[in-house]
C-alpha cells in the first residue's frame, strides 16, 4: 500500500509496509493512513530542526477515523491502531498542529495517490 502528503508545493508518495502482529502482518486503509501520517509528522519535526523554529501545521485528511482519533472525538478501539496513535501523538505533541478533517475531493494527496496508481497502471501494461 502507498500513503501520500503534500506540504507546500512537496508532493511525497511512500510505500508502507504492512503492519507487523503476533498473528501476522496486516493491511488496510487505516493503518496506511496512520503510517503517512506518521510520516508527515516525522516531516514536519525535520521542518522544524531545520528551521531552528516552530512552525504552525494544519493536517487535512479525509480518513474520518484517523483524524477523529487524533483530535480525540474518537476513541482507539482497534488493538493493532493502538500503536500506531501513539505514535502520533507522541509525534504530534512536539508540534503546533491542528488536525481538520477534509471530503475526500479536495484531499490532495488523495489526488497526488490517485495520479501515482495511474501511473502505475500504464507502466504496467
Amino acid at each position: 500500500m502507498n500513503a501520500a502528503f503534500v506540504i507546500g508545493e512537496m508532493e511525497s508518495v511512500h510505500d508502507v509496509p504492512d503492519l507487523q502482529t503476533p498473528d501476522g502482518p496486516m493491511r488496510s486503509n487505516n493503518i496506511a493512513e496512520y503510517r503517512g501520517l506518521l510520516l508527515l509528522l516525522r516531516q514536519l519535526q525535520d521542518l522544524d530542526r531545520q528551521r531552528g523554529s516552530k512552525g504552525s501545521y494544519l493536517v487535512c485528511g479525509d480518513s474520518e477515523l484517523v483524524i477523529r482519533q487524533m483530535r480525540g472525538t474518537y476513541r482507539v478501539r482497534t488493538s493493532h491502531l493502538v500503536p500506531l496513535h501513539a505514535e502520533a501523538v507522541r509525534l504530534s505533541s512536539g508540534l503546533d498542529v491542528e488536525f481538520r478533517e477534509v471530503p475526500r475531493e479536495k484531499n490532495r494527496a488523495g489526488f497526488l495517490l490517485e495520479k501515482n496508481a495511474r501511473r502505475r497502471a500504464t507502466r504496467e501494461n
